[in-house]
């Protein structure tokens, strides 16, 4: 169950999405057709952190650290190309890398807090 907060955010968030328009004035995203999107990722603390590497031992899976899984959005993969107009770059406070906030809980390299 997710909080009310949570709720609020999700709602606020897809209210935005809804408000993006193409050079057309049209609609830029669909929103009334769904797709389902499954990916196998296997924790591996081999991979270094933030990394995705291809599962050597299943086909179309991905390996990657425990901290790189914890700090993933779940979304991560069903992202489409066109999302790229919505990042959102920040230099993390703690270790200076920049990520991608729309990507991660925290910092994928440092484990940090993210500061909104």
């Amino acid at each position: 169950m997710i909080s009310r907060k949570d709720a609020e955010l999700i709602e606020k968030t897809l209210n935005h999405v809804k408000s993006i328009e193409n050079a057309a004035g049209l609609p830029h995203y669909n929103l009334e057709q769904s797709q389902e999107y499954k990916v196998n990722i296997r924790v591996d603390n081999s991979v270094p952190h933030a990394l995705f590497k291809p599962d050597p031992k299943l086909e179309g899976g991905y390996i990657c650290s425990e901290q790189t899984f914890k700090a993933m959005k779940k979304n991560i993969f069903a992202m489409d190309e066109e999302m790229v107009d919505l990042e959102d770059l920040i230099d993390c406070d703690s270790c200076k890398t920049s990520i991608d906030r729309q990507f991660w809980n925290f910092c994928p390299h440092c484990g940090s807090g993210i500061k909104n």
